[in-house]
């Protein structure tokens, strides 16, 4: 009888994001000489496994800094209460960790709590990188590992000066992140869509459209048409893209219509497509599509004109 192999388990964010950088930390130190070698040992040691399980820690001896990090990479895998403990033991030794205070914004029970735990760590985040850093690497953050917990924590800043009502700065600050990092690994061109509709920026959202315009996510999508129809009312324009958008994802106007209950626990991931990716969209969009007049009964028409099914 095969032996089944047990599940990996999951990551956090966090710990993944330590975790690569320890990856690529030993591969730097392995000297291989070409990529298929490189290809070769993850196949043979990472692969279905845990890179925290497969990749030996270098270092033996450690600034407080690196003990803060370790302390931190362990705090990911804790449960909360341990985890913030660990947290504030690593500002101990290392006060200036972005990390840590990264983890304990997350775990701030308020908006005003978090907000200052991350407004302490943008501001040493961008102390420890450097201005020249900025200058000289502008347009490329994210894709280096030493800019994450920095950007980590000014998307979770801009998050907090948005439930705090402070719109225009949150705007400032998405604006400030796609500008370091125009590729936008971290979706920030869904959250500014977000805001530019609900604050009426139209030409904003235009602009930024049209950066991204071959974009074909259930949230840009979905996005886009309540833009056009913000903009123009009902027009063909306006409906096409609400098709589109509902080829995409059906179950976005099934729960916006009510023809279908929207999912209460929708986990930590999605697929294209699915009820969970819709319910995920409309915990961030759905008073957007409160705040623009008549979307209901454009929505209903919709439904109608295309039978029971809605597509």
């Amino acid at each position: 009888m095969v032996k089944r192999k047990e599940p990996v388990k999951p990551m956090s964010l966090g710990k993944m994001q330590m975790s690569t950088e320890r990856l690529l930390e030993f591969i730097q130190s392995q000297n291989f000489g070409s990529i298929e070698e490189v290809n070769e040992f993850l196949h043979a040691n990472v692969n279905g496994k845990r890179i925290d399980q497969a990749v030996p820690i270098l270092r033996s001896s450690q600034t407080n800094a690196e003990k803060a990090d370790d302390l931190m990479y362990e705090a990911y895998d804790c449960p909360p209460e341990k985890g913030k403990k660990l947290a504030k033991e690593a500002l101990k030794l290392h006060p200036e960790n972005v990390r840590a205070l990264n983890y304990l914004a997350e775990q701030a029970d308020t908006a005003e709590a978090a907000l200052k735990f991350y407004q302490k760590a943008v501001g040493y985040g961008r102390k420890q990188l450097g201005e020249q850093f900025f200058k000289d690497n502008k347009g490329h953050f994210w894709m280096m590992m030493e800019t994450r917990p920095y950007m980590t924590a000014r998307q979770g800043f801009a998050h907090c000066l948005d439930a705090l009502d402070w719109k225009e700065e949150a705007i400032a600050e998405f604006n400030e992140m796609l500008e370091l990092n125009p590729t936008d690994n971290q979706g920030i061109r869904y959250l500014l869509t977000t805001l530019l509709i609900l604050t009426g920026k139209y030409q904003e959202f235009s602009v930024l459209y049209k950066k991204y315009k071959d974009e074909k996510s259930t949230f840009w999508l979905f996005n886009y048409a309540l833009y056009l129809f913000a903009t123009e009312g009902a027009t063909v324009k306006a409906n096409r893209a609400l098709l589109l958008a509902n080829r995409e994802n059906s179950h976005v106007i099934e729960f916006l219509t009510q023809r279908k209950e929207i999912t209460k626990n929708p986990g930590n991931h999605y697929s294209p497509g699915d009820e969970n990716e819709a319910t995920f969209y409309l915990m961030d969009n759905f008073r957007l599509w409160l705040n623009v007049e008549n979307t209901v009964d454009w929505l209903f028409s919709f439904v109608e004109s295309r039978g029971s099914k809605g597509k």
